[in-house]
């Protein structure tokens, strides 16, 4: 075997007995689709969503987000962040956008609770875009801090938000529903952060994982 995967079982067989240690890692490197005996450094990202989606049958919450930044810290100076941006412009990419969060909260190991949170953040988000603007991009993340955490970034190219202060207060009454998405998205995130604009609306969010 190469130094990267014994640097991974190294760190594995510190939370796992040997025999869930070995099967996690060889069952989470097929499903990555790399070789045991040809696994490198570079490989590690690639295989991280899998790992720790495993080892959550293993461990507990606690531990799980322990174990999970020393296997992530393996390879030093590795990216702690893994992201995809869509376009958004139509109904279709709400469907997408919502898709690609669902693939990203599971490949993290979310519970399906957070991931659902997830996916309806995004769904809010997108659907502003597409409704009461020309378009714009939603970015969906995994931050390996502690806690992991997911990070969401909606940017759209419209007039931006002039009443915020009263749609966020609640106050705004509107036929077509504005304002009551932001009010949800805001309600199930851990961090919401709003620029207005104009010109455009960037709207950053953070779900702890």
């Amino acid at each position: 075997m190469t130094a990267a995967y014994d640097q991974l079982l190294e760190v594995l067989l510190r939370h796992l007995s040997p025999t869930n240690a070995e099967g996690t890692l060889m069952r989470s490197i097929r499903e990555a689709g790399l070789r045991a005996d040809g696994l490198t450094l570079t490989d590690i990202q690639q295989l991280l969503p899998s790992l720790e989606r495993r080892i959550r049958l293993y461990v507990d919450p606690v531990r799980h987000a322990r174990l999970t930044q020393e296997l992530a810290e393996i390879g030093g100076g590795r990216p702690s962040r893994r992201s995809r941006t869509l376009a958004i412009k139509n109904e279709a990419d709400i469907s997408e956008v919502r898709r690609v969060a669902k693939t990203i909260c599971e490949g993290a190991g979310a519970r399906t609770f957070i991931t659902h949170k997830i996916v309806t953040i995004v769904s809010e988000l997108a659907r502003n875009i597409v409704h009461y603007t020309p378009g714009g991009t939603i970015e969906v993340g995994v931050i390996r801090d502690k806690p992991p955490r997911c990070s969401i970034l909606a940017m759209d190219g419209g007039p931006g938000i002039l009443n915020l202060e009263e749609i966020m207060s609640g106050r705004y009454k509107s036929k077509t529903g504005m304002g009551r998405g932001l009010m949800g998205v805001k309600r199930l995130a851990e961090r919401f952060k709003i620029n207005p604009g104009p010109p455009g609306t960037r709207i950053e969010v953070e779900v702890d994982l």
